[in-house]
């Protein structure tokens, strides 16, 4: 757990609960990511509501899960988060994405590698996220007729939101 109290200002100190989850979490990861560690350390209830969110986005049953990692991905580039860009750089490539692909991902005109649907529902969860007041009814009519329920676009934002907001929590909590 020393990787933690170098990379954040709180000592890294997990209670016996959230050791266990971290454990299996290293197993399917093959490592802990050190910003989890941080987080079972401050809130060990919202660190495991964290935990189902990303197993929930896992298992999504109308999204792509490689959605929700690119959308990881953006945000923490966007944000200049370089471990969660590092993160999910890792788990994009180990699924067989280029770097090119990634790259595509950067700067203003942001080209996901997965299907016209997939990248609507991108695109306005970037609208929302950087300008919501553009994002309208008549926006999520749009996505509507590309077979998106309320509950998938509420899903994309929402998960957006909180990586948008995770990022601004762990560069605050950052010793750099």
């Amino acid at each position: 757990m020393s990787k933690v109290q170098t990379m954040f200002m709180i000592e890294a100190n997990p209670n016996k609960e959230m050791k266990i989850l971290l454990r299996g979490i290293k197993q399917k990861l093959g490592h802990t990511p050190p910003h989890f560690e941080l987080f079972a350390t401050v809130n060990p209830t919202r660190f495991k509501m964290f935990v189902e969110e990303i197993t929930y986005l896992s298992t999504h049953a109308h999204i792509n899960p490689d959605f929700f990692t690119f959308l990881r991905y953006t945000v923490a580039s966007d944000n200049g988060f370089m471990y969660c860009i590092e993160l999910n750089r890792k788990f994009l490539l180990a699924k067989g994405y280029t770097l090119e692909q990634l790259q595509k991902l950067e700067g203003t005109q942001k080209m996901l590698a997965l299907d016209e649907r997939h990248q609507a529902l991108f695109d306005a969860v970037m609208l929302a996220l950087y300008t919501p007041e553009l994002f309208t009814v008549e926006a999520i009519d749009a996505l509507k007729i590309l077979d998106w329920s309320d509950a998938d676009i509420f899903d994309a934002v929402d998960h957006g939101a909180f990586l948008f907001r995770f990022s601004k929590v762990l560069k605050a909590y950052s010793k750099d």
